[in-house]
């Protein structure tokens, strides 16, 4: 993505853009034919609803420019908070303008542009009507899958990359880490004591995971393998953002469904089926309601331990 900073020149893949002001501006691309008449209006709509001191800017950048495009451009609304920051436009906006975002993705968009409603525009009385649909079920991997992804980790270009590879799928099936824990987890999160390997999770809910058996050993060689303060899983990056394991399974370049969402989803239907308790693995997952197991639940194997199980949807 090639962006232009304050003085008209490209910073290309960057992602945001320079000037005086300190903190880094985020401009879409889609955005950048109409800044001069939209960008001051989404600047300062962004800056009060953040705050002086937030840096971390791009997430709702990413979310108000579209919207504010949209309504501007497909429905002629002027750059006015009271005209534009309503419910009902945000209903209107995730229902029309993203068709090819996944239901999760447009809840998540709506989130943020509601939470700009209710900051920006507090005495709109518009009513949202829209009701997304549910998610697609996330299905856990076969035992034929997770036998492909372990090939494709080792088959990997270079040793650094077949480390990661093997880090990757240890979190994800071993400790069950969504992506964001997974990304911020240091070496000196890892305890080895004796044949057994535990996670300290610190990322939302803090918390001590054991690694289950046959996934211990890629976290034990990065432990011994030094540099406490190093992440675990691609060492040597400045930050966790949320797009660097896309990033690095993109790079591979390989047809395989290889996701954190969908190892989480196999560790949480193993713990199941083996017997951890639903209020047991609650905490090892970092779960507060026992509904966030229902996905588990549906495609765990039918055993003496979870076989009269119930969770209400």
């Amino acid at each position: 993505m090639a962006l232009l900073d304050s003085r008209g020149q490209h910073h290309p893949g960057t992602g945001i853009t320079m000037n005086s002001d300190p903190r880094p501006r985020y401009t879409p691309i889609l955005g950048l034919p109409y800044w001069g008449t939209i960008g001051p209006f989404v600047d300062a709509a962004v800056e009060d609803a953040t705050g002086p001191a937030e840096r971390e800017l791009a997430g709702l950048y990413s979310a108000v420019t579209p919207f504010v495009l949209w309504c501007w451009q497909s429905r002629g609304i002027e750059l006015r908070r009271e005209r534009m920051f309503r419910r009902t436009l945000v209903d209107q906006f995730i229902h029309l303008a993203t068709p090819g975002l996944a239901p999760s993705s447009k809840a998540t968009l709506r989130g943020a542009l509601w939470r700009m409603v209710e900051t920006l525009n507090p005495t709109d009385t518009s009513v949202a009507g829209l009701t997304l649909p549910r998610s697609a079920p996330t299905l856990p991997y076969s035992a034929a899958e997770v036998a492909e992804l372990l090939s494709w980790a080792a088959s990997q270009s270079t040793a650094r990359r077949r480390e990661d590879a093997a880090v990757l799928l240890a979190l994800g099936f071993g400790a069950g880490l969504a992506t964001r824990e997974l990304l911020e987890v240091t070496v000196r999160d890892i305890t080895v004591r004796d044949q057994d390997v535990f996670m300290s999770v610190w990322a939302g809910r803090a918390r001590v995971v054991p690694v289950l058996p046959h996934w211990r050993r890629a976290l034990r060689d990065r432990a011994e393998g030094g540099g406490s303060q190093q992440w675990v899983f691609r060492r040597g990056r400045r930050a966790a953002t949320s797009n660097q394991v896309t990033d690095f399974v993109t790079r591979a370049a390989t047809t395989l469904d290889v996701r954190p969402v969908r190892m989480r989803a196999t560790w949480l239907s193993e713990h199941l089926a083996t017997g951890t308790s639903p209020v047991e693995l609650l905490s090892l997952a970092g779960l507060q309601h026992l509904s966030a197991l229902q996905n588990a639940l549906n495609f765990a194997p039918r055993t003496r331990h979870n076989r009269y199980i119930a969770v209400d949807k």
